[in-house]
């Protein structure tokens, strides 16, 4: 267990005897935490103990013995992951306290038998009893439940005033629809549908959205465009005090689901502590790809009517102006790149309109990479994050999840052994095939792989464009014979009846920038095709026909009664490239190459065509390419992408192309770096070392080489761990996980400098592999549990500087770091608001850096640590300094919301202050901001956005003080001026 039971006292009468736990073990002095062989020990004798003393207890096999073992160790070991406070935990209860931390052995407990599973789940709630009942009985207890109590009143008043503020008043219509609307938000949104489940069990084929959803990575955008080696997050990360967000992602990255997450998570109020300013508020989500239709964009009154909603006819009049202008809305565009190019600037215009209008609504617009240019609503305020591929431990997740939506469609014993089977073999084929697993790294392609897979009986098609048709496959004809339907609606269509069909639709679509019809055209279309289908049915059928492609298919789905789309772009893409191939559409494809919507469409082109129409196409393109200089980058870069796809190429046609390709290289930014990875391993040949680059394109370099992976990366990567410049040397360590875990150690880390730079451990494989590095001064781990394992590899002065906390997981416990006598800094990436900083007691840590500052974290125990002298601390909402003084502390930076006309009082709280470093958004926008409390400090750097005046700077020092403010002027241009003055 986390802390020590140490002695007993009278506690909260949780038990009626508690049990003396320290009996069950050797303790070695006042340690705060158990290894794993002392918690393995305490399992073992609690399970001996409860068979012992109930003899009508079901009697346990030794396999499930020991797997009950295993499942309550790892259970209690969690509770490095789950530490709360006392206080906290005592509110929660030894119910909700047992299922959190059962969560952490959902693995081991999957295959034990009903018996076992239930003796399992006995001691775990008994023992929350127990751990509840040391909680009680520590001395702190009853102070810290009255100070937690009187922090949550001020808290829970402060929130409530706002909300009261925002709310419409209650019984009123408002009220009424609004919970109906969000009611029905939960039920339209909140399952996701599991590619590949529908076909023996349609009616199962969706999962609930909180099971199934899997929180993505993304990476911040920089202003221009260049890859940010370290600013790496998980979405609610990402999104903490953001209020304006462009979102980019490929296709199948998970754009719309995350919208989707997002929505739901809104109508069930159900966001975490990092998402806690969207609490309360009413989603809208937009399709782009429905609005793309119609010849204006709506204003807040059609929202729903824009979005299919049944309800739109029940709101109240003027009822999503209300709710917008009121501060408590998310709109949610999805999809810039579904609409014509021609019509972006339109979307622009009426972006800017909405946040002019609505200035306090979230919003999030999505898009693929290519669709608009970096910064494209920068001016707006909008921040820009990428959606990055899924890493190793990502793409096990996503498998797993699949594998487990696919368990709870079956009820017989041997199918569900079938699958168990089908997810240990993918996990190793995963492994030894770098190609296809650069493949999963890409949500939609992940769920083809985990569908064909089983469909396939483990046999797995090696490219892209064999996985497409081999997913095509198995939805056009073995859906109906695994479902045992023999000739639906009456009709007999082949496989490639069905494509010739599907494809035609498809290609009108591409051809019309549209990414959906009327089902009224989509009969037209058939209708035209079928005098080549004689005997598929009469021409008067078309309709019939469609009905069964739209029911049958399992491509096509109704976003509204009277329209039709694919189930997903790349379908479309797909079946749209094969039409244009098969009608000689070469010279169309090439004219537009400059259109973004056209990207993967040429891309597949090439895949589908033959060998003499494959090196036409390529060679139009390095010719359009060489025609138009503004465009060269884009054609060039394309046609080396599509080689990818081309299984079969002139020699003399793939050197044209990469003797292009080569003066795209090497890459700048984070587009062209993903872009160019798209090639695949051809690029690898062509892209030189670091030596003549400048850090940007080196960095650029190595996430290309990241994201195509495999041996040949590997080799490559080796030219850049010496590079001189910090972050392409992070870049290349962020790349661990993408490789082997072993080779990658040998051939990279072992030879690169780190003294400079954080290495990134998410598991305990890499924290083994750390034995074989000279030095390891700077580590990120994911969260606590790896610190005993770390401190047993690593000298004990060896670590210097530790972040806890990644994209993967909140830090919810400091562990013991009496060990780590070499520790000077400590960076608390993403901790909760039930972190307890009373660790840092028994530390020498100098710097203590806290990213993100929950509501509720007490810092008061910071006084207990009497080395520590530079503090960071970054706030979602309002600045709020500790409510005790830290003479200590002589290095201070605060990042947050300046809610008060006043700055705090740093004087009172840090004496010892002589160097201080604000980054403040003032709240109310525009108002005055005074800064006469800065007087007294030796050295102070302040930078104020949202407002445009600042006040109290007669008696400063201008030496000693630099002040920029950033405002809007009325044009709505961003400036900067330092040094203000009255």
């Amino acid at each position: 267990m986390a802390k020590l039971f140490v002695r007993e006292e009278n506690g909260a009468d949780l038990v009626s005897k508690p049990i003396r736990v320290s009996k069950l073990v050797s303790w070695h002095g006042q340690k705060r935490t158990l290894g794993e062989r002392d918690v393995r020990k305490i399992s073992e004798k609690l399970i001996s103990r409860t068979l012992a003393a109930n003899p009508y207890e079901p009697a346990v096999h030794d396999g499930d013995r020991i797997a009950v073992v295993d499942a309550l160790t790892k259970t209690l070991l969690s509770l490095g992951d789950l530490e709360m406070e006392d206080v906290q935990a005592v509110h929660l209860g030894h119910v909700e306290l047992a299922r959190k931390l059962s969560r952490a052995a959902d693995d081991s407990t999957r295959n034990m038998s009903a018996d076992a599973t239930n003796l399992y789940r006995s001691l775990v709630d008994v023992c929350c009893l127990h751990i509840l009942q040391f909680f009680t009985q520590r001395s702190s207890f009853i102070p810290a439940t009255l100070i937690t109590q009187t922090r949550m009143i001020d808290e829970t008043m402060r929130r409530m005033e706002v909300l009261t503020a925002r709310l419409p008043a209650p019984r009123s219509q408002d009220a009424d629809f609004e919970q109906r609307y969000l009611e029905h938000l939960g039920l339209k949104y909140g399952k996701l549908a599991i590619f590949g489940l529908d076909l023996s069990a349609p009616g199962q084929a969706r999962w609930p959205l909180d099971t199934a959803y899997l929180s993505l990575e993304l990476s911040a955008q920089n202003r221009d465009g260049g890859v940010s080696a370290t600013h790496r997050f998980r979405v609610e990360g990402a999104l903490t005090g953001k209020h304006r967000v462009v979102l980019r992602g490929p296709a199948g990255s998970g754009k719309t689901t995350l919208a989707q997450w997002l929505a739901v998570s809104a109508a069930q109020n159900d966001f975490d502590d990092e998402l806690a300013f969207l609490r309360g508020r009413v989603p809208f989500i937009l399709p782009l790809r429905s609005l793309a239709q119609e010849s204006t964009l709506p204003t807040a009154h059609k929202f729903l009517a824009m979005a299919g909603s049944m309800l739109d006819g029940a709101q109240p009049q003027g009822w999503a102006d209300r709710v917008l202008h009121s501060g408590r809305g998310i709109i949610l565009v999805d999809g810039i790149d579904e609409i014509s190019e021609s019509k972006r600037l339109l979307t622009k215009r009426w972006l800017t309109e909405l946040t002019e209008t609505y200035p306090r609504t979230f919003f999030l617009v999505t898009t693929r990479p290519s669709a608009v240019p970096i910064g494209w609503a920068a001016d707006l305020g909008f921040v820009e994050f990428d959606l990055l591929p899924l890493n190793q431990r990502d793409v096990d997740k996503f498998v797993n999840r699949w594998h487990d939506a696919a368990l709870s469609t079956l009820g017989d014993v041997e199918e569900r052994a079938e699958v168990e089977q089908y997810r240990a073999a993918l996990h190793v084929t995963l492994r030894r095939k770098p190609d296809l697993y650069q493949l999963a790294t890409n949500p939609l392609m992940c769920s083809v792989i985990c569908a064909l897979h089983r469909d396939r009986h483990s046999q797995l098609p090696e490219g892209r464009m064999d996985l497409y048709a081999a997913a095509l496959r198995m939805l056009l004809v073995r859906r109906d014979k695994e479902r045992e339907v023999i000739a639906p609606e009456g009709l007999h269509l082949t496989e490639e009846q069905q494509v010739q069909l599907l494809q035609r639709l498809a290609y009108w679509l591409i051809r019309n920038g549209r990414s959906e019809a009327t089902q009224a055209l989509a009969v037209r279309i058939i209708r035209e095709r079928l005098p080549s289908m004689p005997r598929v049915v009469p021409l008067d059928g078309a309709h019939q026909v469609f009905r069964h492609l739209l029911l049958r298919s399992g491509l096509l789905r109704e976003p509204t009664l009277d329209t039709v789309d694919f189930i997903h772009r790349t379908f479309q893409d797909y079946l749209g490239a094969k039409a244009a191939v098969e009608t000689s559409d070469l010279d169309l494809l090439a004219k537009n190459a400059g259109d973004d919507q056209w990207e993967d469409v040429i891309r597949m082109a090439v895949g589908h065509a033959r060998e003499r129409e494959r090196g036409e196409l390529l060679r139009k393109l390095v010719v359009i390419g060489d025609q138009r200089p503004s465009q060269r980058r884009r054609y060039h870069l394309l046609a080396a992408a599509s080689l990818e796809n081309a299984t079969t190429l002139d020699p003399a046609v793939r050197a044209e192309v990469m003797s292009r390709a080569a003066f795209l290289i090497p890459p700048a930014t984070r587009e062209e770096a993903e872009n160019l990875a798209q090639a695949g391993a051809v690029v690898l040949d062509v892209l030189s070392g670091p030596a003549d680059m400048t850090e940007e394109q080196a960095v650029a370099s190595v996430h290309t080489i990241g994201l195509i992976g495999g041996p040949a990366a590997l080799q490559r990567m080796r030219a850049y761990k010496d590079a001189p410049q910090r972050g392409v040397r992070q870049e290349v360590v962020n790349a661990w996980a993408r490789f082997d875990t072993v080779e990658f150690t040998e051939s990279i880390l072992a030879g690169c400098r780190c003294d400079d730079i954080e290495i990134p451990v998410t598991n305990a494989e890499q924290v083994e592999c750390l034995r074989q590095l000279p030095e390891v001064p700077n580590v990120s781990l994911p969260q606590p549990s790896l610190i005993p394992a770390l401190s047993a590899v690593l000298d004990r002065d060896t670590l210097i500087s530790l972040a806890l906390g990644t994209p993967d997981h909140r830090t919810s416990e400091l562990p013991a770091l009496g060990r780590l006598t070499g520790l000077r800094r400590l960076h608390v990436r993403n901790p909760t608001s039930t972190l307890c900083l009373k660790p840092l007691a028994d530390s020498v840590v100098r710097e203590l850096v806290l990213d993100y500052v929950p509501v509720g974290l007490d810092l008061s125990a910071l006084q207990a640590v009497p080395q520590l002298t530079t503090l960071s601390l970054g706030f979602a909402d309002r600045v709020a300094l500790p409510e005790v003084a830290l003479p200590s502390i002589t290095s201070l930076r605060l990042k947050g919301v300046a809610e008060t006309e006043s700055l705090p009082d740093f004087a009172t709280v840090f004496p010892g202050l002589t160097r201080l470093h604000l980054n403040l958004h003032r709240r109310p926008r525009r108002a005055p901001l005074d800064l006469s409390r800065l007087r007294g400090i030796d050295s102070v750097t302040v930078r104020v956005r949202n407002t445009t005046k600042v006040t109290g700077l007669d008696g400063l020092d201008p030496g000693r003080v630099s002040v920029t403010v950033e405002g809007r002027r009325k044009g709505g241009l961003l400036t900067s001026f330092r040094d203000q003055r009255p």
